[in-house]
């Protein structure tokens, strides 16, 4: 449990980790080199085979990082065992192959200074392929419980913080689920009247490269489909549901719009239309 006297704010970052030394490192540095100090990093690793082990012990004693390696039950599982270790105030995780981007951890640190009654922060990421060049963006328009059941993640996880008081009150997440428990927690959180708040910032880099987990589209589908069920209204025919959809997606560029991303809104119609090619797409302007 957070330590009630403590007047400065512990971040709890856990990174769930297998088979990822090859970019384990950079998302050390870019946790370690934070301009904010009140940091525990823990990596639970999943009886890795490369040479994850010595790169976390290269920087064990350098800053305030825990780490176990065993073997687990998936994402999900690793994650549960890293908070349950946790004693701070707020709560993320971060994948091994992924960063956060300089002085952020902060800025999220300070939002939630200012605004007590919130429970969630979350913000923009940038994209970067294996080799560390940055070949697109993603953004996001302020929380909408609709939008999140109805077309999907409308949030980052790599930009994505909580109040370890939500998590509990959640219990944790649901390890069922090996590719979406993120999806499951948030719409959760937001169906128990969780608040969120948009930080309209880049705060962290989403890696995407061929070995992603997150990368099991089918599964990921279906995990999806499950967990949206629960929430979707039971009642809308077919016809009406895909009529739904299309309102909120018409509602979320008009949010868009409204914040000033109509490049970004334009570039999402092309992409779908197919005249610009998804490379070109995700260049940043």
């Amino acid at each position: 449990m957070p330590n009630s006297k403590r007047k400065e704010i512990l971040v709890s970052i856990i990174t769930p980790t297998l088979n990822q030394a090859r970019f384990l490192e950079k998302n050390i540095l870019s946790i370690k080199n934070q301009d904010y100090h009140f940091i525990e990093h823990i990596i639970v690793d999943g009886d890795s085979t490369d040479n994850t082990l010595e790169i976390i012990k290269k920087y064990e004693r350098t800053y305030n990082l825990r780490w176990i390696s065993e073997k687990d039950e998936g994402c999900a599982d690793a994650m549960n065992k890293g908070f349950k270790m946790a004693k701070g105030d707020i709560f993320c995780w971060l994948d091994a192959d992924d960063m956060y981007l300089p002085g952020r951890v902060r800025k999220v640190v300070e939002v939630f200074q200012k605004h007590p009654e919130i429970d969630v922060v979350f913000g923009d990421i940038l994209i970067a392929d294996q080799n560390d060049k940055i070949i697109g963006y993603t953004k996001h328009t302020d929380f909408d419980f609709e939008m999140l059941v109805y077309i999907g993640m409308n949030l980052s996880t790599q930009a994505t913080f909580w109040r370890q008081t939500l998590f509990d009150k959640l219990k944790g997440f649901n390890k069922k689920y090996l590719r979406c428990a993120d999806y499951d927690f948030f719409l959760k959180a937001a169906a128990s009247g969780a608040l969120f708040y948009h930080l309209r910032d880049f705060l962290g880099i989403y890696r995407h490269h061929s070995q992603q987990l997150s990368r099991s589209v089918e599964l990921c589908r279906f995990e999806v489909n499950e967990i949206s069920q629960r929430y979707i209204n039971k009642n809308l025919s077919p016809q009406f549901l895909k009529w739904k959809k299309r309102k909120i997606l018409v509602k979320r560029a008009l949010q868009f719009i409204k914040q000033g991303d109509i490049w970004y809104v334009l570039q999402g119609i092309i992409r779908r239309i197919g005249i610009l090619h998804k490379t070109q797409y995700f260049k940043k302007s």
